[in-house]
């Protein structure tokens, strides 16, 4: 059209003459389509700078929303959360957060009692610093005008997130994961030769919800008149004793109801303490040695896989520090360095989580010591937790029982990604 309109001017001034009368309607034409378009135009314009203001107020919202959610969190009561349960009772931060964790257990296919409160994963956000303890367990020392915080008792440390141990949360369902069980192959044949096939095999790893409960009993004369901590550490109480016990099932499971640990899985590489070259070596164990490091890595990477850690516990540790790697002796030339976090030049983590019962032969005090590629390990969770409170069963006492239910899961997802040692001496 801008052509056009330049060609028509173009010839009105080269032919010194007035617009004919089809001239004059075409120029119509076209001014009238040149407005239609500068009106879309400024439409487009309006509807973008709305576009614009909308973002900018979702964003706003959602910061908003953000920042109430936070503030909620900061305002929940393990406390009130479980006198509203005895009750039945549901108002408040606790009542909305019930309805929050009602929807993520639903989705997740996780069937909870209709009376327990529902507690949603992201309460759990906020830092928890355990503060709790022992002393004053009958709950009378809590009763004061001014107490200190409750004195914990020493937990064993939890270490396998920081080994990069995988997070599955919030699942739906059972969760099925398709593994390879062969590796690909190709063959040698002849110039006109027929190839074989050579047919990929696969397995599946399941994760499905195994319930783990933490369970407490309070006095209800604590719950009602404590002045400290009481709260924070009945949370952390049940929390962490949840964590705990997923750590051991992690490291060693295969218990009733638990999911398949390291330790317990039996496709997991295996060698024997002492460097011995079968189990029948060391009839009742034997105490560590340079070699049982060494011939750990060497059947993982056998096996193909690339490990990235050791773990073990204490007594292992304390060895490792005070053997030397020949049966020479060589002061100080010990298989594991004092202060060192580091062992056959990988990272070493140390928990007494790493059991040190295990039986062989006449020995029931043998520990454990790992080696492997700990991304190979997924733990799985669906939904937050489920508070129980039960006022009934111990009401002759002034006793309240309180369960925190959760359902969690872990798998190995390429076990020849790990080898163990179950029999050291130490």
């Amino acid at each position: 059209m801008v052509s056009e309109l330049q060609t028509l001017q173009n010839n009105i001034e080269k032919e010194a003459r007035s617009m004919s009368d089809s001239e004059s309607a075409r120029l119509d034409e076209i001014d009238s389509r040149l407005d239609a378009i500068s009106s879309e135009v400024s439409k487009l314009e309006k509807l973008q700078a709305r576009a614009a203001e909308a973002a900018s107020l979702s964003g706003a919202a959602s910061y908003s929303e953000e920042k109430e959610k936070s503030k909620m969190r900061d305002q929940f009561s393990f406390k009130r959360a479980v006198q509203m349960a005895a009750t039945g009772r549901k108002d408040g931060v606790e009542a909305e957060f019930s309805k929050i964790a009602a929807d993520e257990f639903q989705r997740s296919g996780v069937s909870v009692a209709a009376h327990s409160v529902l507690i949603p994963s992201e309460v759990f956000k906020r830092d928890m610093t355990a503060t709790g303890g022992t002393s004053g367990s009958e709950g009378g020392v809590n009763i004061a005008t001014e107490v200190g915080g409750i004195i914990d008792v020493l937990l064993p440390k939890t270490v396998l997130r920081g080994l990069g141990v995988q997070q599955l949360n919030g699942l739906v369902g059972n969760l099925d994961m398709p593994t390879a069980s062969t590796q690909p192959a190709a063959g040698w044949n002849t110039e006109n030769g027929t190839a074989s096939e050579k047919s990929p095999a696969f397995s599946k790893i399941t994760f499905s919800p195994k319930r783990l409960a933490a369970f407490i009993q309070v006095s209800n004369q604590l719950m009602l008149q404590s002045s400290n901590s009481i709260d924070q550490y009945v949370r952390n109480f049940l929390i962490t004793a949840m964590a705990q016990e997923m750590e051991k099932a992690a490291i060693k499971g295969g218990g009733t109801n638990e999911p398949t640990g390291i330790i317990a899985n039996a496709s997991v590489n295996v060698a024997y303490a002492g460097g011995a070259a079968n189990n029948t070596v060391n009839a009742n164990g034997a105490a560590a040695v340079w070699a049982d490091v060494v011939n750990l890595m060497k059947a993982v990477e056998n096996a193909n896989g690339e490990g990235v850690a050791y773990l073990t516990n204490p007594l292992v540790k304390a060895a490792l520090q005070t053997t030397p790697r020949q049966s020479s002796g060589v002061e100080g030339n010990f298989i594991m360095p004092s202060g060192a976090n580091e062992l056959n030049g990988y990272a070493a983590a140390f928990t007494t989580n790493v059991p040190s019962n295990l039986s062989k032969g006449s020995a029931s005090d043998l520990s454990a010591m790992i080696f492997g590629d700990f991304s190979k390990m997924a733990l799985a969770s669906w939904g937050g937790m489920e508070l129980t409170v039960d006022p009934y069963s111990g009401a002759t006492a002034g006793l309240t029982n309180i369960v925190l239910n959760s359902y969690l899961d872990c798998n190995l997802l390429q076990p020849t990604a790990f080898a163990v040692i179950k029999d050291i001496d130490a």
